[in-house]
């Protein structure tokens, strides 16, 4: 699979990476466990976004208490202001049992003064600590991971089924690069799948079809998203081969190009 499909960030996730602010109410309450040694504004913060519709909070006061909490659990909101002194254990401990779980660094350290090591990836986020207005955008912050991660496990189980299918499926990046190549699609032609990924889609067609799929076909596909009928494949070996194919564009203008079969058998 191309490298674009799962690289994390070094420094959490990006603006750009995550759903905007204006997210729906879930329909099942999101689980917080917010770790935090000050009892007083963990009663605050469960106070808060407690009563904020969309969330359901478990508090604990130590690492160990917290991971006792872990199950079942979509973030994890931890001080690490440095009054809990195994605070940065948690995140580690969290990491140990699960590499994806969202979990927000919620402290009065500014970000210089937090390791980059510690953000592992897209599921470790920063807010810092700063009052009553930190804690609106800590709900913010919470939505947003778990949307993101909602939305990464749906794009993943699509990819999974897709790789599971006995067509041959390629997606291709509204700039014209295949982002993904089932194992059907690409041994078809002779070819690994990560021989086709990040290449034009134009390289498994002879040139005569490719530019008539392009001319023909994908205007077609503009104005009725969906098209089917044979074309013309071309083997990595230089052969060519006879399929049926249909080709979906979806709303982002990628493209979903799915082989069934050699003309001849299907």
């Amino acid at each position: 699979m191309s490298r674009h499909w799962h690289e994390a960030t070094a420094a959490g996730p990006a603006p750009d990476q995550l759903p905007g602010p204006d997210l729906a109410v879930p329909s099942t309450p999101i689980r917080v466990l917010y770790a935090d040694d000050n009892a007083e504004f963990a009663s605050l913060v469960d106070a808060t976004l407690g009563t904020e519709e969309g969330f359901e909070v478990v508090t604990s006061g130590s690492v160990e208490t917290a991971l006792e909490h872990l199950d079942g659990v979509d973030c994890v909101v931890s001080n690490l202001d440095g009054s809990t002194p195994d605070g940065d254990d948690l995140l580690a401990a969290v990491r140990d049992r699960d590499e994806t779980l969202p979990f927000v660094l919620f402290t009065v350290k500014s970000l210089r003064d937090v390791p980059a090591t510690t953000f592992d990836g897209l599921w470790t986020d920063y807010l810092e600590k700063n009052g009553l207005r930190s804690l609106e955008l800590l709900g913010q912050r919470v939505r947003r991971l778990v949307a993101h991660q909602a939305t990464t496990t749906t794009a993943q189980r699509g990819l999974a089924a897709a790789q599971a299918a006995q067509e041959g499926i390629v997606i291709v990046d509204p700039d014209g690069t295949v982002e993904f190549a089932n194992t059907v699609y690409a041994t078809r032609l002779g070819y690994d799948p990560d021989e086709i990924e990040g290449r034009p889609w134009q390289d498994c067609y002879t040139d005569a079809e490719a530019d008539r799929i392009a001319s023909s076909v994908l205007p077609t596909v503009a104005d009725d998203w969906r098209w089917t009928g044979e074309c013309v494949a071309r083997r990595k070996d230089g052969d060519t081969v006879a399929v049926q194919a249909r080709i979906v564009r979806l709303e982002d203008e990628s493209l979903v190009i799915v082989h069934d079969g050699d003309a001849e058998q299907a």
